[in-house]
């Protein structure tokens, strides 16, 4: 079983500053108050795996899944988040022992996808 040893977000909905989210091969939960982004969390994972739906991630359309600024900051110029799985048993058709899953969202509403830094089109990640 395909195990996901660290979400990567920067810029993406709640998360200004770049944020590693650690996981192991136990059980793994994201808890905290209102507020706090654990949706946020499930959302940075269904969007680098390919969700087209802007709305189904909670927003009117992709440009929105841009840090906005809040009400202070500046707004981030793109959002960007990496999913890294562990590959030691080779479930993915990749020689490596750790795949990156990489989607770039532009303030246009283009995105970029990659596998292991390598750009791909989202049929690809699909794959």
């Amino acid at each position: 079983m395909t195990v996901i040893k660290k979400v990567h977000v920067n810029g993406f909905k709640s998360f200004a500053r770049p944020l590693d989210l650690e996981f192991g091969n136990g059980f793994s939960a994201v808890i905290g108050p209102n507020g706090a982004g654990k949706s946020n969390v499930a959302d940075s994972i269904c969007f680098v795996l390919g969700k087209l739906s802007a709305k189904g991630l909670r927003a009117e359309k992709s440009a929105n899944l841009i840090f906005n600024g809040g009400k202070k900051g500046s707004p981030a110029k793109h959002a960007e988040v990496s999913i890294h799985f562990d590959n030691k048993d080779k479930e993915f058709p990749i020689d490596s022992r750790e795949v990156k899953i990489t989607r770039v969202v532009k303030q246009n509403g283009s995105s970029v996808y990659k596998i292991n830094d390598e750009t791909k089109t989202r049929e690809q990640i699909l794959e």
